[in-house]
């Protein structure tokens, strides 16, 4: 029984540790994007912090649950939501590195990448996430 329970922790310590690597590689991604001056980047104000928002038409979390959480955000902290239809804009989910939506990236007010959201992240996520980087 003790051996299945410490299989288990090693499993998820793992697994954890995979997410974390994905994670940080997604970033340093986007930052040679900020070095090639991506086409996305081009519609971010420098000055204020932003969050790019991978969607698409079909996605119901993404207009259910993520647009409304962006808007309080945007609302609330002034910060830009660039807005990327992944199926309207293949390229830029594939340079990002999209694998899902939606997706989104937290920009620093120099437009450099500081967090990345797999899935749906709620306002108080994202709040917090744009707090941590002022």
């Amino acid at each position: 029984m003790i051996e299945r329970l410490v299989l288990v922790a090693v499993l998820f310590a793992v697994g954890f540790l995979l997410y974390k690597a994905v994670k940080r590689q997604q970033i340093r991604r986007t930052d040679e994007l900020y070095a090639l001056h991506d086409p996305v980047l081009a519609q971010v104000k420098e000055g204020i912090p932003a969050i790019v928002y991978f969607t698409t038409p079909q996605c119901i979390p993404c207009e259910t649950v993520q647009r409304p959480a962006l808007s309080v955000v945007e609302h609330d902290l002034g910060v830009q939501v660039i807005k990327i239809d992944a199926t309207q804009d293949p390229d830029a989910a594939e340079r990002w590195g999209v694998m899902s939506v939606p997706t989104t990236f937290i920009l620093d007010r120099a437009g450099r990448t500081r967090d990345v959201n797999y899935g749906v992240a709620d306002a108080n996520k994202l709040k917090r996430q744009l707090s941590a980087i002022s």
